[in-house]
């Protein structure tokens, strides 16, 4: 689902097999209560009470993905970032990082209108709009899920983004998706395959869609293309 920021263009027919629901995206789920949440040890050192919490195999592939969730969640990265274990989380995350009170976020999701991907997506006449602040402000936190027994997000606060609004329309089957889309300005320290798979130039900005179990956060005041 990589793309350049030159090529959304009205018009533009996105690869065939573009999806933004089911293909190993499941639906969307709701978080636990944050009281429930935070009395579940969420640690890589408690890993041995957590499997038996939940009763899953040691050795087994969901033991390695409770495994590798926790230990993603507690390794040092360069963006800062949170693994959310309840909405409240999350929001809290997303406040501190952008510096506003969680009362004045807003989240944006993926919206897959009639819960059905199209066969193939094109983008609508006037359906790309910038969202939040222009690259470089780093004013948004995107979430997403983590294999875990329940819900978990791991959110950050990455800089050099643009956050887009993309209508897309269906070919044939009228299916429409309001997808949201985040931009990298800065791709100099990108690995050499996303310039070769794209046939771009070392730097050029990246762009990726969000799947509809994503969570985009960002301050309402700067909520822009409503």
């Amino acid at each position: 689902m990589l793309f350049t920021r030159k090529s959304l263009l009205p018009g533009t027919a996105l690869p065939e097999g573009t999806r933004f629901s089911g293909h190993g995206f499941p639906d969307p789920q709701r978080f636990a209560l944050r009281a429930d949440a935070d009395a579940i040890p969420f640690s890589y050192s408690q890993l041995d009470a957590i499997l038996r919490m939940f009763r899953i195999p040691r050795g087994s592939k969901k033991a390695e993905q409770v495994a590798d969730t926790l230990r993603a969640c507690e390794a040092e990265s360069s963006d800062a970032h949170a693994c959310a274990t309840s909405e409240q989380a999350a929001a809290d995350f997303a406040a501190s990082s952008l510096g506003v009170r969680a009362s004045d976020l807003v989240s944006v999701v993926t919206a897959v209108h009639g819960g059905k991907d199209a066969t193939r997506y094109v983008v609508a006449p006037d359906g790309v709009t910038r969202i939040g602040k222009a690259a470089g402000a780093a004013a948004v936190v995107p979430c997403h899920p983590m294999p875990y027994p329940y819900m978990v997000h791991y959110c950050h606060q990455p800089a050099d983004v643009e956050a887009l609004r993309v209508e897309l329309t269906g070919l044939g089957d009228g299916g429409v998706t309001t997808a949201i889309a985040m931009c990298h300005a800065n791709t100099m320290n990108w690995d050499d395959r996303y310039f070769q798979m794209l046939n771009v130039t070392r730097g050029e900005e990246i762009c990726h869609f969000m799947p509809r179990n994503y969570v985009l956060w960002l301050p309402a005041a700067e909520l822009l293309g409503n």
